[in-house]
């Protein structure tokens, strides 16, 4: 399920970045630079699709005019070579991209995963392989930055369609522990997921566990009324993952 990589570097993003070669990271005393970081960030965000040079430039320099960056970029991105090694960002058409051939990240493989299992409902492995290697959202050190914007939310719905996928098959399999697992880790990610409020409150009567469910399903009635929503009675058919 993941692509075969060709040297011993991985790159990993969900939870917080970091490069590492041969199972060892790179400490950050080796980047003499954020922008070299920085750079190879904006590339992943392009999942393979090269960026133009000064597109890159005005992500890292947005202050300053592009025809003044020439030896700053040069310099961000010999580091970043120098730090993922030969072959990995390849420079065509005056664009930058990243091979995946050579570089293994995290969040690419964690997608594809993601996306087999969804695809077919009977492919449990692969999405057991992306629930676990979620962990994190996509960048987390960079808030801010508009362009890690649109894939950390990508990442982050995929993982609750992954979550709550796993969450009916427990269901189903009157698995009610596992449904609670895969439940409350979907409410870290997002505290107003009415199904997974519920379905975990079924889970834990299913097993016993009445007080918990019941405290859980203030929690949930709170949730929802913080965003105006009609929170479903107790134990009535309403949103489900089963």
């Amino acid at each position: 399920m993941e692509t075969k990589v060709l040297s011993h570097v991985r790159i990993e993003t969900l939870g917080g970045f970091r490069v590492l070669r041969d199972n060892t990271p790179v400490p950050i005393a080796k980047w003499p630079s954020r922008k070299a970081r920085d750079l190879v960030k904006i590339v992943i965000c392009q999942r393979g699709r090269p960026v133009p040079r000064e597109t890159l430039m005005y992500l890292l320099w947005p202050a300053t005019p592009c025809r003044k960056l020439g030896n700053r970029f040069s310099v961000a991105l010999c580091t970043a070579r120098a730090i993922l090694g030969q072959g990995a960002l390849i420079t065509e058409n005056d664009s930058v991209r990243l091979d995946p051939a050579v570089v293994h990240v995290d969040v690419t493989a964690f997608l594809r995963a993601a996306t087999a299992g969804l695809r077919d409902p009977r492919d449990i492995e692969s999405l057991t392989v992306a629930e676990a290697a979620y962990t994190g959202d996509f960048l987390e050190e960079d808030p801010y930055e508009d362009w890690a914007t649109e894939l950390r939310a990508e990442a982050r719905l995929t993982y609750l369609q992954v979550a709550a996928a796993l969450a009916d098959h427990c269901t189903r399999a009157g698995d009610h522990v596992g449904a609670s697992r895969y439940c409350l880790r979907s409410l870290e990610r997002d505290r107003y997921d009415e199904a997974a409020h519920l379905t975990l409150v079924r889970a834990l009567v299913a097993v016993g566990s009445h007080g918990e469910a019941r405290r859980r399903y203030g929690t949930y009635v709170s949730r929802m009324q913080e965003i105006d929503v009609e929170p479903v009675p107790w134990l009535s058919r309403g949103p489900s993952r089963a």
